[in-house]
């Protein structure tokens, strides 16, 4: 029997490592194998679970998967309640609004079917389970990465002349167009009391003498950065309402002894507003507005459902994407469960008799919503939406609203 020392033991291993690597290496799946020159997260022992580090941006949406460093300028997006975020180029897209000065609007896009398709496919709001997960806030959000080029130096510049009113105050509305629908300049904007007011005043129509609100669509860019900032970003709707006074009182309308709320400075503009992209934007604004308990309160209380009601009886055909969006903004607050809609919130007067409706001075009632809408959609039966809004108002009122102590006498 031959002994062998551990020396010897020792050096007959370091002599057999390269040869048992060659063999591991040679059995390997090739394709399982990342080119050593390719930066990877690899969150398991698989090979197969390896992804890029750096997001490679296409036209479509893709999930961004968890440590992967995305470039600048794309367009981000964030499921709320499953936490899955997604992004693609900025690019518009096909069924997108485009406008020369606007290439993107910095809001939620609904983009409308084709009657035939539209009219057989199930709702969506059916093909979701009945029982949202819980809704729970994005957490801490990092700044971006260093290697992010100038956007956080354009982001800071443009808070600056925002608040000091500098030259570059037109410019720094477009950038800030452009930076607040990521979750971090959304959460920073939101955190700045004085550019928060500042963009709600621009929004109620208050600019200033150098700076008018409604030139320049200054108006239009200030709602399309607020609506940006806060949709899909609970983080940043959390920073609004710890200001939630200077949106709904913004001093800007307010003086010691007169104090002016958000909605009826509001119901003036957008009763005198003709521009359906601008009113598109405003009402994209109030509805992430609205996410916020206090803020949502208070818009009721001061009849801001009749400020929307409004807006939907516009006359003209021009209007019809803007009475969509109200719709939207309605489902998605008070009457769809599995858009994070506060249930029982509202409606809760009941449906009001057709004459009632048609009486000049009453005709802007709660309970008149579904006697225009179901006007509207007889009016134009391709309008599937307006069927699919008129359902479920119909089915919130008969849960919340029906109350015989609020019927007519």
């Amino acid at each position: 029997m031959v002994r062998l020392s551990p020396r010897c033991l020792l050096a007959l291993a370091c002599f057999s490592l390269p040869t048992i690597a060659r063999a591991i290496v040679s059995e390997a799946d090739p394709s399982q194998s990342p080119l050593a020159d390719t930066e990877l997260i690899c969150p398991t022992e698989n090979a197969g679970d390896c992804y890029p580090r750096h997001f490679i941006p296409k036209a479509d949406f893709q999930e961004i998967k968890e440590g992967q460093d995305i470039p600048p300028g794309l367009h981000v997006r964030m499921n709320v309640y499953t936490g899955l975020k997604e992004a693609r180029l900025n690019i518009p897209m096909e069924g997108e609004e485009v406008s020369e000065e606007y290439p993107m609007e910095q809001a939620m896009v609904i983009v409308e079917q084709p009657e035939e398709e539209a009219a057989t496919q199930q709702a969506l709001r059916d093909q979701v389970p009945e029982k949202p997960p819980a809704y729970d806030a994005a957490g801490k959000i990092p700044p971006p990465p260093p290697n992010e080029g100038g956007d956080i130096g354009n982001f800071h510049k443009a808070m600056l002349d925002i608040k000091t009113e500098g030259q570059a105050f037109d410019s720094a509305l477009d950038d800030l167009s452009e930076l607040s629908h990521d979750i971090y300049y959304g959460v920073e904007l939101a955190k700045d009391g004085r550019v928060l007011q500042k963009l709600t005043c621009l929004v109620l129509g208050f600019g200033s003498q150098k700076f008018p609100a409604t030139e320049e669509k200054r108006d239009h860019k200030a709602a399309a950065i607020l609506a940006s900032a806060i949709q899909n970003n609970p983080t940043a709707l959390k920073e609004v309402a710890k200001m939630s006074r200077i949106v709904m009182y913004p001093t800007c309308v307010s003086e010691a002894t007169v104090t002016v709320n958000f909605v009826d400075v509001l119901r003036v503009r957008l009763s005198l507003e003709k521009e359906p992209s601008t009113l598109k934007a405003k009402v994209s604004a109030i509805s992430g507005l609205l996410r916020e308990p206090t803020i949502r309160k208070e818009f009721l209380e001061n009849r801001g459902m009749k400020m929307l009601l409004e807006v939907w009886l516009k006359k003209g055909e021009e209007f019809d994407s803007v009475r969509m969006k109200v719709a939207q903004l309605v489902m998605d607050n008070f009457l769809d469960e599995s858009m994070g809609a506060a249930l029982g919130v509202w409606p809760k007067q009941p449906v009001r008799e057709n004459k009632i409706c048609e009486t000049k001075g009453r005709t802007l009632e709660d309970g008149c919503w579904e006697y225009h809408v179901d006007g509207f959609a007889k009016a134009y039966p391709g309008k599937v939406w307006a069927g699919e809004f008129l359902k479920a108002l119909g089915e919130q009122r008969a849960k919340w609203g029906d109350s015989i102590q609020d019927r007519e006498l």
